[in-house]
């Protein structure tokens, strides 16, 4: 039991930092939080679109852990991490995009 509740506070917790760190990008444009080779080339022009495409993808990926340590907190399943699969290859699909389209 005590390993369950350790599984869903890690993963709610990690789920709250892509949380912030995703509306930190999206609205804040803090692309300081994004290491230096992902945004070197960005242009003044494509900073928001980077930005909002950036930060979205985050978002997702805690929204998906977000919503896996709240399934598995009920359900106990393995099958609740299909979510965060999902959520995981959504973000970093759009954070793959991002950095192909506007860091060139």
């Amino acid at each position: 039991m005590a390993g369950v509740i350790a599984g869903v506070l890690m993963t709610g917790i990690v789920g709250i930092l892509f949380v912030v760190l995703g509306c930190l990008v999206w609205r804040k444009e803090m692309l300081t939080l994004m290491h230096d080779y992902h945004v070197d080339k960005v242009t003044p022009e494509n900073r928001k679109a980077f930005c909002t495409l950036s930060g979205i993808g985050l978002l997702v990926t805690g929204i998906g852990l977000l919503a896996t340590a709240v399934l598995f907190a009920f359900t106990q399943s393995a099958a609740s991490f299909l979510c965060f699969a999902a959520a995981f290859a959504a973000g970093l699909g759009m954070l793959v995009t991002a950095v192909h389209k506007y860091n060139r």
